[in-house]
């Protein structure tokens, strides 16, 4: 569905609790870069910030962080991630990076995943009805008999 930025996943980016920006988790992208880079989607203006420092990524719905080998690294509600190692992002678990003191909070990311389970749970749910309603006419092919089990 088209849904507004607003009710799509989203990252938030806040300092002493007051929201600067956010950034929508939606489109045709898979990858958002976060880093000092002006070319960066989450522009993080911090010396400690390494230009291209992290990115969160999107697969099946589920939406990771991973260090890209910063310098100084990066932190998910205060836990140091390992290099390379994508991290599940959770709704309200910050990630921090370097020194900054911007926080970059995830909203809305499990309502994005549980929309894509729903998706696939009602796709395979048409497929199934299609088939037994295919199966049904075979059968009525058979006989004409008028039994009612319509649910």
């Amino acid at each position: 569905g088209k849904a507004m930025p607003e009710d799509g996943p989203r990252i938030d980016v806040r300092r002493e609790g007051a929201v600067l920006g956010s950034v929508a988790l939606s489109g045709a992208k898979r990858r958002w870069l976060i880093g000092r880079s002006l070319d960066a989607d989450l522009v993080v203006n911090h010396p400690s910030v390494s230009r291209s420092h992290a990115a969160i990524t999107e697969e099946g719905g589920a939406f990771f962080v991973t260090d890209l080998g910063s310098a100084h690294g990066t932190k998910v509600a205060g836990t140091p991630l390992a290099p390379q190692q994508p991290f599940r992002l959770f709704d309200g678990l910050p990630i921090t990076v370097g020194g900054a003191t911007r926080t970059l909070v995830p909203v809305g990311t499990v309502a994005a995943l549980g929309a894509a389970v729903r998706e696939a749970a009602r796709e395979r749910a048409e497929h199934a009805r299609r088939e037994q309603e295919a199966a049904d006419r075979a059968a009525l092919d058979d006989d004409d008999d008028d039994d009612d089990d319509d649910d």
